[in-house]
């Protein structure tokens, strides 16, 4: 069954977006295939030739409460990237309003490359674009924010002081959308609660918000093929950003944590005390959460929500086990 949020446009809508948004004359449009939250497109035009479309999703009345946010976060994303030279999307135009639509969208200009996960690379390429991966991550890492939070609330002046006051509120919009599916029991939820409780000491250690991109596995890398050897291109999909611990990101690119390259390139190692691993486990945590909601409720894909949700458990487990041993007395 394919995504409840997925629906192409019509030739009507493809035509009139790029009249009335790009002020260009459309060419051709081909959809390209893996979405399942927005709808894309590779769009050629006479006046600016290949450009992306993006269109957000449908069915809106399924999603977690900051997914109604997520092109407003990127385009403030990309802007911050940019001001330090990371190499990311360059936005041509986003609209919000829902005027022209009844969907976000966005055109971005297009880079010639392709997502390294769909990218062969020998092992002297790989250890090199890695590298400068790492590095690139370390210039995201030093963007900071005074307030933790969502990138869209922080940006209207919303947020939170506490590291742990921005989970909470994480966890508790989650439960909006997440109880009422049944995927954890009641009592599981009451334990979930009480872990993310028990953890706010670990998780105000942490005192400055950094921005985290959250979902930086090697679909959201593009890297360029058409060059004498292959190079890293930029950062894409920064739409979950928000502003918190830089060890957010390593809840969710674990493949990082074999690469040497990675931390050559990121310039300081990962820590792997007590409290460090207690909070990564915490975000794995959420981050399993979040995905046994989407692939349940959003992409219908019921196994894969299995799935993530009893990688949930087992970090559940972790932590009772983390926190019976006295761990909770910090």
């Amino acid at each position: 069954m394919a995504s409840s949020l997925y629906r192409e446009l019509t030739d009507y809508e493809l035509n009139m977006l790029v009249s009335e948004a790009l002020r260009a004359k459309l060419i051709s449009a081909h959809p390209l295939t893996g979405g399942l939250f927005n709808t894309t497109y590779l769009v050629e035009t006479e006046e600016y030739g290949k450009t992306i479309l993006r269109a957000g999703p449908v069915n809106r009345h399924l999603l977690m409460p900051f997914e109604h946010h997520l092109m407003e976060a990127e385009e403030t994303v990309y802007s911050l990237c940019g001001a330090q030279g990371i190499p990311t999307s360059e936005i041509m135009i986003a609209d919000t309003s829902k005027t022209l639509l009844d969907r976000d969208f966005m055109f971005v200009r297009y880079i010639p490359s392709h997502p390294m996960s769909e990218t062969e690379l020998d092992s002297q390429d790989k250890d090199r674009i890695v590298r400068d991966i790492g590095a690139a991550t370390a210039k995201l890492h030093d963007i900071s924010a005074p307030r933790f939070g969502r990138i869209v609330d922080v940006k209207r002046g919303g947020g939170f002081s506490r590291w742990s006051d921005a989970l909470a509120h994480e966890l508790h919009e989650w439960e909006k959308v997440g109880v009422p599916t049944s995927i954890f029991s009641p009592e599981e939820h009451g334990e979930i609660r009480l872990l993310f409780e028990k953890a706010a000491p670990y998780l105000d250690e942490i005192k400055k918000p950094r921005l985290v991109h959250t979902d930086f596995w090697f679909g959201n890398i593009l890297i360029r093929t058409h060059t004498e050897r292959p190079e890293f291109a930029a950062i894409i999909d920064a739409d979950r950003a928000l502003w918190g611990d830089t060890d957010f990101e390593f809840s969710s690119i674990q493949w990082s944590y074999g690469e040497a390259a990675f931390w050559e390139g990121y310039g300081r190692p990962l820590a792997w005390d007590d409290a460090s691993r207690i909070r990564r486990s915490v975000y794995t945590l959420l981050n399993r959460l979040w995905n046994s909601y989407v692939y349940q409720e959003e992409y219908n894909e019921p196994e894969n929500a299995s799935h993530e949700a009893g990688d949930a458990r087992l970090q559940m487990a972790y932590l009772k086990e983390a926190f019976s041993h006295g761990a909770a007395s910090r």
